[in-house]
């Protein structure tokens, strides 16, 4: 790394000038040098004690972005002399001077300061030439190497991220403490009857509290081991759960670490160790844990949810509020929550920080651009959960769907994106869900898991907006899986990989759900349809009491009917152990209009036939099943 350019400032030129007094110029490498001369003089004397030498640990974030290899095997390298001088220089400053006269507390409150300072004064800083200012080390959460960073004013007063712009955020915070104030919008102080002087480049307005702060108990622990707090004593819980691998939060964290265990670590045993402490983190990371890292991330979280149910009390509340981006870690968010006991109360949705979803494509709902997020509020459960079918509990959610409906459609009207009305809804759909959670059935005995539950959800709130993805959908009260399998392979038995990934955007499935069932295979970046045929075979020597889900089913009676198959479907039809699905028929009519092939569609008339004529002679077995699927009269 080499210095090439600084940006100056010139008061004489404040007002006349143009860019408001600033202007680049060449650096002198004399500066530079002097800077390196010095730390070189002072890093192993008077400045030894206070700059870290840890090395960079092996991790998700430093060994896959190959951080040693791009020049950093210590965290002292994403530091260069200049910087590394004066961040020594400050922690010297903080930690010893004037003995006697500043309390432990006063000099930790500056630790805060340096903390903040750090992430503005290293390597990885760059500068953001649209908005033509500096831009932080973790502005992503990740250790990114830059080609050209930016090294800030030690004691410059402009910029951003300078030393006197981080101590300004310390005293804000004490003034706050005491005096505390929310924003609220204008629009809602206007409902009740509050006037505020009128301003277009703002929409909320700062409203005191009345409510200063105390002082608050702060325990460094972990969320699974909270021993310090009484059972049944807390009334709640707030807290934001990480997902899944999103932010490696302790990796991090040790660029910071560092350097404050350097004053913090003789005080605190917390900070003993060189690191920030790994082993309970409750995040998916294949680096640290080998083998089903997501299934130690389910874990853990699970044990966090249990210990915030002990410390809560019977009335207590459990609010979090999670991105609605990505399915897969909020399955395992919902799993977790849910098998610890916990239901969802109710779900309120709220302007997030910020917009998620760049590049959406319509009709989909995890890819479009989603300004709101859900607060669920959930509560204990002191009751084991009725038993409920999906068909019933489908009409429940539908309802109250239904009935919100105007209320949404008013807020659309209003501005609100089809995105956000689809995760209000969504999240109103799982409140039910929840309630019923290890006791919702497709049939009696059979479980609808909560992938299963998501994916059916999706499906609903997409009928309800007329987003079926088709000329024609599936039957209604086939099961998700197969709804969404089919509507895919519409009059084909080919899906390029690229349309079937965005056809799937937002449905809580993935190509590897097909996969992994044999539905289909890829190829040359191809998802090919399995033959019916195949399908069918693949049940020979095979307990017919398997053969409960409707797709099964349906395929092996195409399969079956198919010119040379060999199989003989009156066989299974008339098994003691063959019990029909309800949409059983329904999709095979649906096949002999929009199946993937000609040979298909034939198979799928011949079917329908065979079928129908042996529901006629089987009308009880047909009708107790129903009762079974809760479908009956």
């Amino acid at each position: 790394m080499a210095a090439y350019a600084i940006q100056a400032f010139s008061s004489n030129q404040a007002e006349t000038g143009s860019y408001g007094g600033r202007f680049f110029a060449i650096c002198k490498s004399e500066r530079a040098n002097a800077y390196v001369n010095e730390w070189g003089q002072r890093r192993n004397t008077d400045l030894s004690q206070f700059w870290p030498k840890t090395s960079v640990p092996e991790g998700f974030k430093t060994t896959y972005q190959r951080i040693p290899e791009h020049g950093y095997p210590l965290f002292a390298d994403m530091f260069n002399p200049v910087q590394l001088l004066g961040h020594a220089q400050l922690l010297r400053a903080i930690t010893t001077t004037s003995p006697g006269k500043h309390s432990d507390d006063v000099r930790e409150f500056v630790l805060g300061c340096l903390q903040q300072y750090l992430r503005n004064q290293n390597m990885f800083c760059l500068w953001n030439i649209q908005a033509d200012k500096l831009e932080p080390h973790f502005s992503n959460n990740n250790y990114y190497p830059k080609n050209t960073p930016v090294e800030n004013s030690f004691f410059g007063n402009l910029g951003r991220g300078n030393w006197r712009s981080c101590s300004e955020g310390l005293i804000e915070s004490l003034a706050w403490a005491k005096n505390p104030w929310e924003l609220v919008s204008l629009e809602s102080l206007s409902q009740y009857g509050i006037t505020t002087e009128q301003s277009t480049s703002r929409r909320s307005e700062k409203v005191e509290t009345k409510d200063p702060i105390g002082r608050a108990n702060i325990l460094c622990s972990s969320g699974s081991e909270l021993s310090d707090i009484k059972d049944c004593s807390i009334d709640l819980v707030i807290t934001d759960p990480p997902f899944g691998n999103n932010v490696q939060y302790a990796e991090l964290a040790d660029f910071f670490h560092v350097w404050l265990r350097i004053p913090l670590s003789s005080k605190y045993t917390e900070m003993e160790c060189e690191l920030s402490p790994k082993a309970l983190e409750a995040v998916v990371n294949p680096v640290r844990n080998l083998v089903e890292p997501e299934a130690f991330y389910q874990k853990i979280l699970t044990d966090v949810w249990k210990e915030c149910g002990r410390i809560l009390k019977t009335s207590g509340i459990l609010a979090f509020t999670f991105h609605h981006s990505e399915d897969e870690p909020w399955v395992r968010v919902l799993v977790s929550l849910f098998n610890a006991g916990f239901y969802l109360e109710a779900t309120y949705p709220i302007r997030s920080d910020e917009t998620k979803g760049e590049g959406a494509k319509p009709g989909t709902f995890g890819s479009q651009l989603i300004e709101y997020d859900i607060i669920h509020v959930c509560r204990k459960r002191v009751t084991d959960p009725q038993p409920i079918s999906w068909a019933r509990l489908r009409r429940l959610i539908m309802d109250d769907v239904h009935s919100i409906k105007n209320l949404l459609s008013q807020h659309q009207t209003a501005g609100l994106p089809a995105a956000d009305l689809q995760v209000i809804k969504r999240g109103k759909a799982l409140e039910y869900f929840s309630r019923h959670y290890g006791k919702v059935y497709v049939e009696q005995g059979r479980e609808f898991t909560i992938r299963e539950a998501l994916v059916g959800i999706n499906q609903l709130l997409n009928d309800d907006t007329g987003t079926t993805g088709g000329p024609e959908a599936p039957p209604a009260n086939a099961e998700p899986y197969t709804r969404q399998f089919f509507r895919l392979f519409y009059e084909t038995t080919q899906v390029p990989r690229d349309q079937m990934q965005k056809f799937l955007r937002g449905t809580g499935i993935a190509p590897s759900d097909f996969e992994e069932r044999s539905w289909c295979s890829e190829s040359k970046k191809v998802f090919t349809l399995t033959p019916p045929v195949e399908l069918a075979r693949a049940w020979k020597g095979a307990s017919r009491k398997g053969m409960a889900r409707d797709f099964d089913q349906t395929m092996f009676l195409v399969g079956g009917c198919i010119e040379g198959s060999n199989i003989r479907v009156t066989d299974t039809l008339d098994s003691p152990n063959f019990a029909p699905h309800p949409a059983t028929v329904e999709l095979v009519d649906w096949l002999t209009k929009h199946g993937g092939s000609q040979e298909i569609r034939f198979a799928a008339r011949r079917a329908r036939t065979i079928y129908r004529d042996w529901m006629a002679k089987n009308k009880g077995k047909v009708e107790e099943q129903l009762k079974l699927f809760d479908l009956g009269a």
